[in-house]
């Protein structure tokens, strides 16, 4: 048997394509774990269905009804079950305690996108060389980074990428949102529950602002499945007209879209993203953004900045090693400043496809040729036969 732990939505899916990548080696392994609708149809049995509680893990998971009830279940998998190998996936609140029950019991752990010790609480570096046996990173200095610490590193490249890239355009919304009048700006509040509540009013009061600005404009929001009628409840209730899962073409109107992110990315004018991995997406179509965020101040002030270890917040900017794209975190101290950078932007063209062109090349050195899911896979059948 091996245990799989992914507790978010896109982390469950790029475990659903390691599983996949694991079952053509090792046809006959029975697959268990925690996580939503991918890892399901990618043959894994499920002990919890992370879409029954919340379309992505919010701060304290140990607080929560459901998490310490399924910890204690992967907990006697793990002790009446023939368990090879641990496979734990991003959310290290909850996976790195999984991992040291595993290292208790002399289970192998095998990482797969690995906590971001290097961007804040760098002392969880040595929790994860005493519980994790091998690290499956994303980002190519993660690899050294991990290794001068002693820990087995191997830079497989990014999932999030490589989905992106075999990822197709549909023609006709293309077609569709080519034929609005614009500027056409696009709102990506997150899949994290808490994240979409604190950010998308935010979100909504710039979109008014700039529709006041840009007569003809219209915005689409890149919603996550789960998230949709939240979503168009909170547009609703900001006064704005409201299209849900369907392309309006009437000006000043948001639509709620739940599929084909990429096309909305592809063809925007100007992306208001939340902090995460959905700026690699906007990024890799070369279109122009702007990141965000709204942590508590309070937290942030207490406790968070204390521990952040980064010059910049953004995943964008930490890997260009610079400032490339506008970035508001951990909280926005001012949303006046928040609309004059959107304005310009969709002002002058010619600046956001220079932002656009820069964000394209921000990322090359994520892009691999093989598969980062068959890579790790490789990696966690060595781990098993070791």
């Amino acid at each position: 048997m091996i245990i799989v732990s992914a507790l978010d939505n896109s982390g469950q899916a790029h475990a659903a394509d390691l599983v996949r990548a694991l079952r053509t080696r090792l046809p006959h392994e029975q697959f268990v774990g925690v996580g939503g609708k991918d890892l399901a149809a990618a043959g894994c049995q499920l002990v919890h269905d992370i879409s029954e509680t919340s379309a992505m893990l919010t701060g304290v998971v140990a607080a929560t009804s459901w998490a310490i009830p399924l910890y204690r279940e992967l907990i006697r998998r793990m002790a009446h079950d023939d368990v090879k190998l641990v496979i734990l996936v991003d959310s290290p609140t909850f996976n790195l305690p999984l991992a040291k029950a595993a290292k208790k019991r002399g289970i192998k752990t095998l990482y797969y996108i690995a906590p971001q010790v290097w961007a804040w609480a760098k002392f969880r570096v040595r929790r994860v060389r005493k519980r994790v046996d091998r690290l499956a990173v994303i980002l190519p200095f993660e690899e050294p980074f991990f290794r001068e610490h002693g820990i087995d590193a191997t830079f497989v490249g990014h999932p999030f990428i490589h989905r992106v890239r075999q990822t197709p355009i549909d023609p006709h919304l293309s077609a569709e949102l080519d034929s609005l009048p614009g500027p056409r700006i696009l709102l990506m509040p997150g899949s994290r529950r808490g994240v979409v509540d604190q950010l998308l009013p935010v979100q909504l009061r710039l979109l008014q602002r700039l529709f006041d600005r840009f007569p003809s404009a219209s915005a689409q929001i890149a919603a996550w499945p789960g998230l949709t009628a939240e979503i168009a409840h909170q547009v609703d209730k900001s006064g704005l007209d409201v299209s849900l899962r369907k392309l309006s073409t009437a000006p000043h109107s948001v639509s709620v879209l739940d599929e084909h992110r990429a096309t909305l990315i592809a063809r925007t004018d100007l992306a208001l993203v939340a902090s995460g991995t959905a700026t690699l997406e906007v990024a890799w179509h070369g279109r122009p953004m702007i990141v965000m965020y709204n942590a508590c101040k309070l937290m942030y002030h207490a406790v968070a900045r204390w521990l952040i270890r980064t010059k910049h917040l953004s995943l964008i900017n930490i890997l260009a090693q610079q400032h490339v794209v506008p970035e508001f975190m951990p909280y926005i101290r001012d949303e006046n400043e928040v609309f004059d950078t959107a304005a310009s932007l969709l002002a002058d063209p010619a600046k956001a496809e220079q932002l656009g062109r820069q964000l394209r090349q921000t990322l090359a050195p994520l892009e691999t040729d093989r598969d980062p899911a068959d890579q790790t896979a490789d990696l966690a059948l060595d781990l098993i036969n070791r």
